[in-house]
């Protein structure tokens, strides 16, 4: 699963010009134009919440509906002294033109180039962003700062005191937050700066639920061995499915497959309290006695999933093995 990202889109009503290249025509209500020289243009996705703004103005919030690729050809703008693209148009100034190495020029080299042309479509989505949120803030918000790009990542959650204020941008942080997955790589803020933030709520939570479910590398050489299942129950949802070491890492330092399962949370923390454990020669399941009484029971004497493979450290389950039978011993003798 991909989690959302939310975006700044710079727009200008007409035409714009962004690294040299002149020529994306906008609707900014509807559409955002671009192509493959922009950077971030290949990380812009379907449901990713996108901020519309000018230099001066806020036009509003969206969340991406469809994105149509293409081909085409934009004009490359250059400078005509060092030939550089890296050029900007100077509204109030004469000459009308400078380049980064500052050079002035009132008309620059044009070039005709192949471009891979991409159309953000959301118009169905789009509304007007609170009247309070300003040009400011959205920059505050940037996760990296450049004044040369156009697209730019945001921290939504750093904008979403204000954005929550208005019904209508409030369901789509609603969505932002509820689409946010396991494996994220959002961008984490301090909770304590945004404690009621529902993005960061689930942030969090998920951060709280990658931690139980084992070391990512760890879970990934498990998956890799075993399939993403888990091993006693198939239970295959992966908000449930951990790894689980069978030598404590604590004890052992151990990461390697060889030592690791992948069990449902439940069955997880039964096989860590030993009331739950594998026969290290016949790879079956044996219970405690408390837990025959219980739904449970269906799984005893089943065969550990291995998925064609070894299997786990013989070694490693023998040992979790008397430390279950010991606690039996104990239940027998403490019902007598």
């Amino acid at each position: 699963m991909t989690s959302p990202r939310a975006w700044s889109f710079l727009t200008i009503e007409g035409t714009r010009q962004y690294g040299g290249n002149a020529g994306y025509d906008d609707n900014p209500a509807e559409v955002y134009r671009y192509d493959s020289n922009v950077a971030n243009y290949r990380q812009v996705a379907i449901k990713d919440v996108v901020i519309l703004r000018s230099r001066t103005n806020i036009l509003g919030i969206a969340q991406i509906e469809s994105i149509v690729p293409g081909n085409g050809k934009k004009a490359r703008l250059r400078c005509p002294t060092c030939r550089i693209s890296n050029i900007k148009e100077r509204a109030t100034m004469a000459p009308r033109w400078a380049c980064k190495n500052r050079h002035l020029f009132d008309v620059p080299l044009q070039e005709s180039v192949e471009v891979k042309t991409f159309e953000a479509h959301y118009g169905k989505t789009f509304r007007q962003a609170p009247a309070m949120l300003t040009l400011q803030q959205i920059n505050d918000a940037v996760v990296r700062p450049s004044d040369q790009m156009s697209i730019k990542e945001l921290d939504l959650a750093k904008l979403e005191a204000i954005l929550i204020s208005e019904a209508g941008c409030r369901q789509l942080v609603e969505n932002f937050a509820g689409a946010i997955s396991l494996d994220t790589s959002a961008h984490l803020t301090a909770e304590a700066t945004m404690p009621n933030s529902i993005i960061e709520a689930r942030r969090r939570v998920l951060r709280e639920v990658n931690l139980r479910r084992g070391q990512p590398q760890f879970r990934q050489r498990l998956i890799q061995r075993y399939g993403s299942a888990c091993q006693i129950s198939r239970c295959d949802y992966p908000y449930l499915v951990e790894a689980a070491h069978i030598a404590p890492y604590a004890l052992s330092n151990e990461n390697g497959a060889h030592n690791g399962l992948l069990l449902r949370s439940d069955l997880h923390i039964l096989f860590d309290l030993g009331m739950l454990a594998i026969h290290p020669v016949e790879m079956t399941i044996s219970l405690h006695t408390d837990l025959m009484k219980m739904e449970y029971a269906a799984f005893q004497g089943q065969r550990l999933f291995l998925n064609g493979t070894t299997g786990p450290d013989r070694t490693a389950l023998e040992a979790r093995w008397e430390f279950s039978k010991r606690l039996d011993a104990i239940a027998a003798t403490n019902s007598k």
